[in-house]
C-alpha cells in the first residue's frame, strides 16, 4: 500500500503529538497514550488538524503503548484498551485519502548488550502491541525515535513476520566533532548501510534536531541509501524562557527546508516535537507545487 503510493508521489507526514498534548494540558510525568482513553477528543482534534492541513499519513497515539513502557505507569493492564482506542480515535479523524500508520517507539529499556533485555523479550513486546494494532486494521508501522539498530532490527523482523509494512526511523544528535550519531554512537551512514538490504518501505530520521540539521542528515542518508526516505524534524531545538518551553523554527522555515529535502529526493516529510498543523500545511503546500 505505502510503497505503491510512494512510487507515484511524495507524501506529507503528520506533526507532533506529545508537545501538542502538553500544550493542551497533559501533566508532566503522565503518559500521552493514556489520553486515548481519558481525553479522546483532544487526541482526535490534533490528528484531525493534520488531516485538514494536508497530511497524507497520520499516526496513532501509541508511541509508548507497549507493555514495558506501560508498566512504568501502572497501565500494563490497559494495553488492549489504549491501543484499540488509539486506532478508533485516529480513524474517526481520517479523510478518505489519508493513510493510518501505527506509531511504535522503543520499548523503554535497553536491549543486550547495552541492557538486560534479551532480543526475544523485545520481540515479544513488539509482537503483542503490533498484533493488537493489526487486529484493528493497521498495516503500516512507523518505528520512530529509535536509538539502536539492534532494537530496531528486532522490531523490523517481528513486524515483517506478522505481515506489516515498515518505516524505520532513528534519532540523531549533533556531537562536538560536528558528526551526527544516535545515542548508541551509530552514524546515519552506518544505519543506511545496515538497512539497505532490509525489506522496509522507508528509512527515516525524526526528532533530535531541527530542520537545518535534518537536511544534513538527509543528505548523508541519501548518499548511502537508494530506497525511500522519511524525515520528521523538530521545530528547532527547544528553548526555555520564563519557565516555558518553546521551539524557534517557523512554518516558513519548514517550507524552505521542505524544498531542500525534496531536492535531496526525500520522499516523506513531516514534523516532530514542537510542530503544529501550521508547519504541516507549509510542507504540504510546497509538495503540492512540485
Amino acid at each position: 500500500m505505502l510503497k505503491e503510493l510512494l512510487s507515484k508521489k511524495n507524501l506529507v507526514f503528520d506533526g507532533a503529538m506529545g508537545t501538542r498534548l502538553q500544550k493542551a494540558g497533559l501533566p508532566a510525568g503522565h503518559l500521552p497514550d493514556e489520553w486515548n482513553i481519558s481525553h479522546p477528543n483532544i487526541v482526535y482534534d490534533i490528528i484531525r488538524s493534520y488531516v485538514e492541513a494536508g497530511s497524507d499519513i497520520v499516526q496513532t497515539n501509541t508511541f509508548g503503548s507497549n507493555r514495558i513502557r506501560l508498566k512504568k505507569y501502572g497501565l500494563e493492564g490497559k494495553i488492549q484498551e489504549i491501543n484499540r482506542q488509539a486506532v478508533r480515535v485516529a480513524r474517526e479523524a481520517l479523510s478518505p485519502s489519508t493513510i493510518l500508520c501505527g506509531s511504535l517507539g522503543p520499548v523503554g529499556d535497553f536491549i543486550e548488550p547495552y541492557g538486560d533485555l534479551t532480543k526475544k523479550e523485545v520481540q515479544d513486546t513488539f509482537k503483542e502491541q503490533v498484533e493488537i494494532l493489526l487486529s484493528e486494521g493497521v498495516k503500516i508501522f512507523n518505528l520512530e525515535t529509535f536509538l539502536s539498530s539492534i532494537e530496531s532490527m528486532a522490531a523490523v523482523e517481528t513486524i515483517l513476520e506478522l505481515g506489516g509494512e515498515i518505516i524505520a526511523s532513528f534519532t540523531f544528535e549533533t556531537r562536538e566533532n560536528g558528526k551526527f550519531t544516535t545515542l548508541m554512537s551509530e552514524t546515519p551512514e552506518k544505519i543506511a548501510q545496515l538497512f539497505q538490504s532490509y525489506p522496509i518501505v522507508a528509512l527515516g530520521a525524526n526528532c533530535g534536531t531541527g530542520m537545518k540539521e535534518m537536511i544534513k542528515i538527509a543528505a548523508i542518508y541519501r548518499s548511502f541509501y537508494s530506497g525511500y526516505l522519511s524525515c520528521k524534524p523538530n521545530a528547532g531545538i527547544p528553548q526555555i524562557q520564563d519557565g516555558q518551553v518553546f521551539y524557534t523554527e517557523t512554518p516558513e522555515d519548514f517550507a524552505q527546508g521542505t524544498k531542500e529535502l525534496l531536492n535531496l529526493n526525500i520522499n516523506i516529510i513531516g514534523g516532530c516535537c514542537g510542530t503544529t498543523e501550521k508547519h504541516i500545511r507549509a510542507i504540504a503546500e510546497v509538495i503540492l507545487q512540485k
